[in-house]
């Protein structure tokens, strides 16, 4: 992802690094807390200058998320919006709430929602768990709402994290599911819109064969043109567009497609000889330097939740853990941000059964200082 964007027009900028490895797997309400964590980073970055409210923003999660397609050309088929929405993408499959009709999707997770609950939309509507997936307005192939990418200018993206956030902490409600109801509550006031037709997102949860022109990922998926760095990838069949960004959510993690298309994307972003390829860590206010440390020429990625660590890397991780997080953004967090609070699990659960990782991610561990680092 992070070569991708770089070759693409930009740096890729990633928060919660400092966290350990499995830090997410022990929080509460899921499947994450990222966007408390975004909120307070955002805020963080806009009150010292870094960037400004008028600033366009695209959020994605981790490494299930590939761009390829141009920035430039993103943000031209934003700008065919009117008024900068927060545009937040769509899906299949109607998630988390359960499904009562084959129009919502394929895949039912079977959320724990206590069958009774209640929600107040505003003074004339109150929605039950099972009324959800029928109140979309319908508008392309896409059509639920889904947390994973999502881009505004930052004013707005900060209005519906507050939003967002203020329902997950008071409602207990998990993070995907208090976008819904910040959507439904708030769409006219902060111009959102679900892109329906995958013009800038795609999901590929409940991808059907013959959706694209070419099958994900074949060796051709980047076709060759003329006068272009890298090849463009296959339309939407369904939809005509050509979408910037793909997310493997849900279980299309779980298929041979995820790890064919990492490849695919390996190959067109990962050569040698393009400069440094860095990504901007926001936690410790430093740029990584990626091409040692995500060398993965000696391995065969085979699966979504498998990437093999070399010792280089190991070593790397003990050196990265004992650097301090930026002194400003953990004074403006505090000593009580919810994205901190675990509410099930301890820190020494994780990686029992990988000694050498649990032994990189202690803090008390005595390994060599890190080259791959330089402060911003």
């Amino acid at each position: 992802m992070s070569q991708g964007i770089q070759e693409l027009g930009g740096v890729l900028r990633v928060l919660g690094l400092s966290k350990k490895p499995g830090y997410l797997l022990i929080q509460s309400h899921s499947p994450t807390l990222k966007f408390i964590m975004l909120q307070e980073v955002v805020e963080y970055e806009v009150s010292i200058g870094r960037i400004s409210m008028d600033d366009l923003m695209i959020f994605v999660d981790g490494h299930d998320v590939m761009l390829q397609k141009p920035l430039s050309e993103l943000l031209a088929t934003y700008e065919k919006w009117p008024d900068s929405p927060y545009l937040i993408s769509g899906e299949r499959n109607c998630w988390p709430w359960p499904h009562t009709d084959p129009s919502h999707g394929q895949w039912d997770p079977g959320m724990a929602v206590n069958p009774n609950s209640t929600w107040i939309v505003n003074r004339y509507l109150k929605l039950g768990v099972k009324d959800f997936c029928r109140v979309v307005d319908r508008q392309g192939p896409y059509p639920y709402p889904n947390i994973g990418t999502s881009m505004g200018p930052v004013g707005r993206v900060l209005e519906v994290l507050k939003r967002n956030n203020r329902i997950v902490i008071d409602e207990d409600m998990n993070d995907q599911g208090a976008m819904w109801l910040v959507i439904l509550r708030h769409a006219v006031e902060l111009n959102i819109v679900i892109d329906q037709n995958a013009e800038v997102f795609m999901n590929m949860l409940q991808y059907t064969r013959g959706d694209l022109e070419r099958e994900p990922c074949v060796d051709d998926w980047f076709a060759p043109t003329e006068g272009k760095a890298h090849g463009v990838p296959p339309k939407n069949l369904l939809t005509g567009s050509t979408p910037a960004l793909l997310h493997f959510n849900g279980p299309s993690h779980e298929d041979d497609i995820w790890p064919s298309c990492f490849h695919v994307f390996n190959r067109e972003f990962r050569e040698n000889g393009r400069g440094d390829h860095t990504l901007y860590d926001i936690d410790h206010n430093m740029l990584l330097k990626l091409d040692d440390i995500c060398e993965y020429g000696f391995y065969n990625i085979r699966d979504f939740h498998i990437h093999p660590l070399s010792g280089d890397a190991v070593q790397f991780l003990a050196g990265f853990y004992k650097i301090p997080v930026d002194p400003g953004l953990a004074a403006w967090r505090g000593n009580a941000s919810e994205g901190d609070l675990v509410k099930w699990g301890t820190e020494a659960e994780l990686h029992r059964s990988s000694p050498h990782l649990r032994q990189a991610a202690c803090m008390l561990c005595n390994q060599s200082p890190l080259k791959h680092a330089s402060r911003a």
